[in-house]
């Protein structure tokens, strides 16, 4: 009995011990429509990064999105000035993700790789059936081994583009979800 709880004890000391898994967890917004006075806010499709780096265990508290920075009806009209943006926490808290899975440190770094493609992109950037904040989120979802669908009808429905892509992706992120620690890489066709 004596060496049962002197075994019991020391996995217990040993699991308190061990690090958790690091990882940056990646999440997939559709913003719903909604407007405060005249203005509609934006970006409508975006993902946040939180968590912490395997490599280096550096913490990881970000968003990001694609907009124009002044939202106008030029839009309708042609390319405009386009931004990566960071939403505020209290326009994050008001959206529930599509879905969230653990990245690997090298598709973390595929996401900012994407990020910053888009953030220097010449100008202007921003055309609402071509280069808007769903193509934004296609493109990131593509980098971390998502498949998803390059259907037209999806360009401007950020809501369904990501149910969409939820649904083809189901099994990974049913096994993501569950802890059996697959990476999205698994999920590509």
């Amino acid at each position: 009995m004596i060496r049962l709880k002197t075994l019991l004890v020391g996995l217990v000391l040993l699991a308190a011990g061990t690090p958790a898994q690091a990882a940056v967890i990646i999440s997939f917004y559709a913003h719903h429509l909604s407007s405060a006075g005249l203005w509609v806010e934006f970006p409508h499709a975006y993902v946040t990064l939180i968590g912490t780096t395997e490599a280096g265990s550096l913490p990881v508290k970000a968003n990001f999105g694609f907009t124009p920075p002044v939202v106008t009806p030029a839009i309708l009209l042609g390319p405009v000035n386009g931004a990566v943006v960071s939403a505020r926490d209290d326009y994050i808290a008001v959206d529930r993700p599509k879905f969230s899975f653990p990245l690997t440190d090298k598709q973390y770094a595929a996401v900012l790789a994407v990020v910053e493609r888009w953030r220097t992109a010449p100008q202007p950037s921003y055309e609402l059936d071509t280069h808007n904040c769903v193509i934004f989120v296609r493109e990131i979802a593509t980098a971390v081994g998502l498949a998803v669908s390059d259907d037209e009808r999806f360009v401007r429905s950020p809501n369904d583009f990501l149910d969409d892509v939820k649904a083809r992706n189901a099994a990974f992120l049913a096994r993501s979800t569950s802890g059996s620690g697959q990476t999205a890489q698994a999920a590509a066709p």
